[in-house]
């Protein structure tokens, strides 16, 4: 019997990863750079507002649904696979729950959170903003680093099934 489904739900999980990972990258790389040198408040607020935005879109709803998917597909691993296989699938869902996840839900969001509570005309908005941007970008770093690394796990899972004759 043949699970070729599962190659598709990988490969399918290593681009959206990826992608994923793509978007925090613009982030970090030019995005807040942008935003830590314009204007605080001009800053404070267009950050404000990005932070609205994002929550009801695909992107978030990725971010939810990888670690759902990836954490059955791990589970779903253990009695089908063997070896570097299914060390693999378990360790992309590890990878992403711990460094996207887990990093989004109490690192950035709670820093969104405060932020969106700040009048961002105010020195106490200007002050927190100048640690909001260093703090947010390096969490956001590692949330890159992690999406772009599950990818390639999930890459390197696919090329070891098929290399190993399990799919």
């Amino acid at each position: 019997m043949t699970y070729d489904w599962q190659l598709y739900a990988i490969a399918f999980l290593a681009l959206w990863s990826a992608m994923v990972g793509g978007v925090f990258s613009a982030f970090s790389e030019f995005i807040m750079k942008a935003l830590m040198r314009s204007a605080p408040a001009a800053s404070i607020e267009a950050m404000q507002q990005i932070n609205k935005t994002v929550i009801p879109t695909q992107f978030v709803a990725g971010i939810f649904i990888i670690s759902i998917a990836s954490v059955a597909l791990a589970v779903f691993s253990f009695d089908r696979f063997v070896g570097l296989a299914r060390f693999s699938l378990i360790a992309a869902a590890v990878l992403y729950v711990t460094s996207v996840f887990l990093m989004t839900l109490f690192g950035n969001v709670p820093m969104n959170n405060r932020l969106a509570r700040l009048d961002h005309t105010t020195a106490e908005a200007e002050t927190y903003w100048r640690q909001y941007g260093r703090n947010w970008t390096r969490l956001n770093h590692v949330r890159t680093l992690g999406s772009i690394a599950t990818a390639g796990v999930y890459v390197f899972a696919a090329i070891t099934l098929i290399s190993t004759g399990q799919v």
